[in-house]
């Protein structure tokens, strides 16, 4: 299994959209929201308990039983932490994918006005690098930043770490929406209206709400630890 484990708002759709492309591997798409939010363990009251029986166990041992075709799982930090145990970290390739606060929080306001500490993802993208290397696992950090820059030349050097074959046609993709995306359609917009990576970004947002800037200024040193490890620098 191939796992992608993003912070919001970091390009993790338009990633997961060109593992899709490639046609090689089954893309299950944020599996652990669902207990995230909704099942009997939620760790939010954002919505309601629609499904009693999705527990974080329950929803790790379905994706560990995997299918006919390779997995490829992907899905935010702070969702997939209280399922990630041994047996998920030895089944998988990890990837950490961040995106410097100054831009993401700011999208994820867009949102969610009253986005939570936790649902920022960086202190829980920490936890899982963390995770993750005290069990020796194989991890990459990406910086969406790297992968807007170079797509090309990054998704050369991940596909090494991930044990995939390069494909370039598989970083254009037809518009619109992809199986899977029904539940996030409001955030996946911007994806769908796009045929590939989008180019680099300009200056960060001029942000005026207290509130928000607090959260980017915690979320700064977190970003920058686990940048200074990022794959391709």
């Amino acid at each position: 299994m191939i796992a992608l484990w993003a912070v919001p708002r970091s390009a993790s759709t338009a990633f997961e959209r060109m593992v899709a492309e490639r046609g090689d591997l089954a893309v299950v798409s944020e599996p652990f929201s669902i207990p995230y939010y909704d099942g009997p363990e939620a760790r939010s009251q954002r919505f309601g308990r629609t499904a009693p029986h999705a527990t974080f166990a329950s929803v790790r041992d379905e994706l560990l039983r995997g299918g006919t075709a390779p997995v490829f799982v992907k899905d935010m930090t702070y969702q997939v932490l209280p399922a990630l145990d041994d047996e998920l970290i030895d089944t998988a390739n990890h990837t950490v994918l961040i995106r410097d606060p100054a831009y993401s929080l700011p999208s994820l306001a867009r949102q969610w006005s009253d986005f939570t500490s936790e649902e920022a993802g960086f202190t829980a993208a920490v936890d899982v690098v963390r995770r993750l290397d005290a069990r020796g696992a194989s991890v990459a950090v990406i910086d969406t930043a790297d992968l807007r820059q170079d797509p090309v030349g990054l998704l050369e050097t991940w596909c090494d770490h991930a044990g995939l074959v390069f494909d370039p046609a598989a970083l254009h993709w037809e518009p619109g929406m992809a199986p899977g995306w029904e539940r996030w359609e409001g955030w996946h917009r911007t994806t769908a209206a796009t045929s590939g990576f989008l180019g680099p970004e300009g200056a960060p947002p001029v942000v005026a709400d207290p509130r928000l800037g607090e959260a980017i200024s915690e979320a700064t040193s977190l970003y920058a630890a686990l940048r200074d490890r990022r794959l391709g620098r």
